[in-house]
């Protein structure tokens, strides 16, 4: 059934099997173009009073729901934990009714609500809740206080009676599932029925009916206590509601459903769902807002709410993440850093916590997030010396964050690492040489993401430490994983299909889970180390040789970038040991080796800009022209190799201009390549490599996406 519009609505009934009565579709007809109020009026209520489908009646109840909502104008919203749009406008039509029209409809609105409030139908139940919203205003005092009883008189006893009783219909396997999706009869939608009826009453709400501590103890256990997340979301929008009409009145949110509003706030901004995350994320803005509002000083709010809010800003779910940032600049304009500084040990206590939190998503926002302080505050003049004191505390958070077996997390534990030794080095020194070790056995990862992380945070060290981490990086790790590709076993592209499209070597092996290289089954924990996304496991396929040598590109590619603040990174250094790594590309004998080329031709104009147009031109264009153009001109290549060369010539023909770049190449043929290249170019052939958002498998900014404002 399609319900987002009353024609939809009609043309759904039709294609019901078993059909409807043709008297029922008869009658759903009438309404499709009907400009008779009267007419479409008798049409609902026909199509209300069939008890023999649930379609009927829900379409019954859209019709009349529309036809009251628009007549008073009213806003009703129950598609999810969103704000609702201000925009009512129906999708066609509606002819107005008269007064005696309305209450007619408005009485049997509420007789057929009153009878299907916990109809078996859930789509039933969510029309009802919609029809709450159209008619409540309408009617008596008497029928408002009669339908608030039912609905928490009912909310009340199925809080006490718990779930549908499925033991008949599902195998105990089944039923944690089910705990947190379906059968729950009617609780959830009560709950929408109740906020319906606060939204649609606004702050005359609170003039009929008591805050009573039953009512706050029911809603603060379905949002923090319950098991399935649709209840949790619906209490948390009842509050949503409530807060919006408890808004003209001066002691409501003084009393006791501040604190019933705080702690499910408090629950819900750490909610393993992103669903409630996002509910709670609705409440906080609305709760915090309202109260800036009435002049409240939100002393006793802040140290609970504040580290949860920070962390959302970094959350995996966009709709979580890009609301709590937008929330954090409507709630906090100016004066957001200072805040942060002011309730500093409770941010650092929630943020250490959450870097052991059972989601890894969680994990991984709580690491960025302390990447971000360091940032923020260890460049503020001011304020660095606060974040000094806890270094220690969040340096160990994320120690721990780096030996999670969800990648994921390791990848954002090595970056925040990394930051937080640049940005307080000595506070730092005394874990040098385990960070050492995790980062340049990150940068040998089998996530190509993680290789180039790893460089970033060796960039960082190298910032920090200076000639210490440079004697290492030259002495030690460059001369033993620039040359690893030469290593890697030989292996043709047949063998290599072959091994992949093997059915016998994958057939009944372990299931993985997504972000990390850990099984979905088990529930085993390593001990000292981070939890994964689903589950636990030591499984780990083994390193090849080729991504040592790919992450060594990353990592020349950092030191490129930092040649101009480190007199030690001279031509004399980096020049032969570009010269080797254009070398080490030139291997042919896996089929691995084009996404090594691949990487090189990604890096290398990255490393040309940070070279200097004239520097590189002089020195560093001839080592890698023929390789290049090898790679374009091959047809045993990958497409992505070709792809990435022929942008890689093309960013580098732009650097130092189209006429000198052509005239540096060897032969006629590599000039034929690159004119076709420039032709690709002006035709507007696909460059979507200059496009930001071209690879959506890269991670997002670290520290720009969600800072502090101001």
């Amino acid at each position: 059934m399609d319900f987002s519009s009353i024609p939809r609505a009609i043309d759904s009934l039709q294609r019901r099997h078993p059909p409807l009565d043709a008297a029922i579709l008869e009658t759903a007809e009438k309404m499709r173009n009907a400009t008779d109020p009267e007419l479409l009026t008798r049409a609902a209520e026909r199509l209300l009073e069939d008890a023999t489908r649930w379609e009927s009646l829900a379409v019954g109840l859209l019709v009349a729901t529309e036809l009251l909502a628009q007549t008073k104008k009213g806003a009703v919203y129950m598609e999810g934990p969103r704000v609702p749009s201000t925009d009512t406008a129906p999708v066609y039509t509606l002819p107005e009714l008269n007064e005696e029209q309305q209450t007619q409809l408005c009485n049997t609105l509420h007789r057929i609500s009153m009878e299907h409030l916990e109809h078996p139908e859930p789509r039933v139940r969510t029309m009802v809740a919609k029809a709450i919203a159209a008619y409540v205003v309408k009617s008596s005092l008497e029928v408002r206080q009669g339908l608030h009883s039912r609905l928490i008189g009912s909310i009340h006893q199925h809080i006490q009676q718990g779930r549908d009783d499925a033991s008949s219909k599902y195998s105990r396997s089944s039923m944690g599932a089910l705990d947190d999706t379906t059968g729950w009869r009617a609780l959830e939608t009560n709950w929408q029925c109740l906020a319906s009826q606060i939204s649609a009453m606004g702050s005359d709400y609170w003039r009929e009916f008591p805050c009573t501590d039953d009512m706050l103890a029911d809603v603060e256990y379905s949002c923090v206590t319950h098991v399935n997340r649709h209840v949790r979301a619906a209490g948390m929008a009842v509050l949503e509601q409530a807060v919006i009409a408890a808004a003209e009145h001066d002691d409501i949110l003084q009393g006791p459903l501040r604190k019933t509003i705080k702690a499910v706030i408090r629950t819900g901004l750490a909610d393993n769902w992103s669903q409630v995350r996002l509910a709670a994320s609705v409440l906080c803005r609305v709760f915090l807002i309202t109260l800036q509002t009435k002049g409240d000083t939100l002393d006793d709010i802040f140290p609970v709410l504040l580290p949860r809010m920070c962390l959302n800003r970094f959350y995996l779910a966009q709709g979580v993440r890009l609301y709590s940032h937008e929330t954090w600049k409507l709630v906090f304009p100016t004066q957001g850093l200072e805040l942060v500084v002011q309730y500093l040990p409770a941010v650092v206590r929630y943020y250490v916590q959450m870097c052991d939190a059972d989601n890894h998503a969680v994990r991984e926002a709580a690491c960025q997030a302390i990447a971000e302080l360091a940032v923020r505050l260890g460049s503020h003049p001011e304020h660095r010396q606060v974040l000094a004191d806890h270094v220690s505390t969040l340096l160990q958070a994320l120690i721990m964050c780096f030996h999670d077996e969800s990648w994921p997390v390791r990848d954002e534990a090595c970056m925040a690492t990394g930051t937080l030794c640049k940005c307080f080095p000595e506070d730092c020194r005394p874990e040098f040489k385990l960070l050492w070790a995790r980062w340049t056995e990150q940068l040998t990862d089998q996530i190509w993401s993680v290789r180039r992380d790893a460089a970033v945070a060796l960039g960082d060290a190298l910032d920090a430490y200076g000639d210490e981490v440079w004697k290492l990086l030259e002495n030690d790790l460059i001369p033993k994983i620039l040359p690893a590709a030469r290593d890697q076993p030989a292996m043709t592209a047949a063998e290599y299909k072959a091994h992949v499209n093997d059915i016998e070597k994958h057939t009944g092996a372990q299931l993985y889970s997504c972000g990390s290289l850990a099984p979905k089954l088990g529930k085993n924990r390593k001990d000292g180390a981070g939890r994964i996304g689903c589950s636990s496991c030591g499984i780990d396929r083994p390193k090849a040789p080729w991504e040592a040598t790919d992450g060594c590109i990353y990592l020349l590619k950092e030191l490129c970038i930092k040649s101009e603040t480190h007199a030690e990174l001279n031509d004399n250094v980096l020049l032969p040991l570009l010269t080797e790594l254009a070398d080490v590309c030139r291997v042919q004998h896996f089929p691995q080796s084009d996404e090594l080329r691949t990487t090189l031709f990604k890096q290398l104009p990255e490393m040309a800009h940070a070279l200097g147009k004239q520097r590189f031109k002089a020195l560093y264009l001839e080592v890698f022209l023929d390789l290049l153009f090898r790679t374009i001109e091959s047809r045993s290549a990958s497409a992505l190799a070709q792809h990435a060369a022929r942008q890689c010539a093309l960013e580098l023909a732009h650097l130092i201009g189209p006429a000198i770049f052509r005239a540096r190449l060897a032969d006629e043929m590599q000039q034929r390549s690159f004119d076709e290249i420039m032709r690709e170019e002006k035709s507007g052939s696909g460059n979507m490599m200059d496009d930001p958002a071209f690879s959506p498998l890269g991670p997002p900014g670290l520290i720009g996406s969600a800072p502090f404002p101001h």
